[in-house]
């Protein structure tokens, strides 16, 4: 069965096969996603699904939290879809340094 998806921030879409994850499908297609690992452990395919029903795997913690996921927010290469959907990619955000780094030889 294939599905539409539609990339809301990118004003397109491609169809998708249900078995095969949104980050795979949609990965032919080089201008709608970034590129990425395609099995959890970068964190650069994390979307906010708008509409649609899907199925997903189990989320690496590191990059998608509990109430991220409770509220539509997944990485697309851990997600099949079930019906047609709308999605957005969010930009990856990079946590603030916290630790001093010292310099040596200064």
């Amino acid at each position: 069965m294939k599905y539409n998806i539609f990339v809301k921030n990118k004003n397109k879409s491609k169809e998708c096969i249900a078995d095969k994850h949104l980050m795979d499908s949609l990965s032919v297609c080089t201008d709608l996603v970034p590129k990425g690992c395609h099995n959890g452990a970068c964190g650069i395919c994390k979307v906010r699904v708008l509409s649609g029903k899907y199925t997903k795997l189990k989320m690496n913690r590191k990059h998608i939290t509990k109430e991220e996921e409770e509220n539509n927010i997944i990485l697309s290469c851990k997600v099949l879809p079930e019906s047609d959907m709308t999605i957005e990619f969010l930009p990856k955000r990079v946590k603030k340094l916290t630790e001093k780094v010292y310099v040596l030889g200064n």
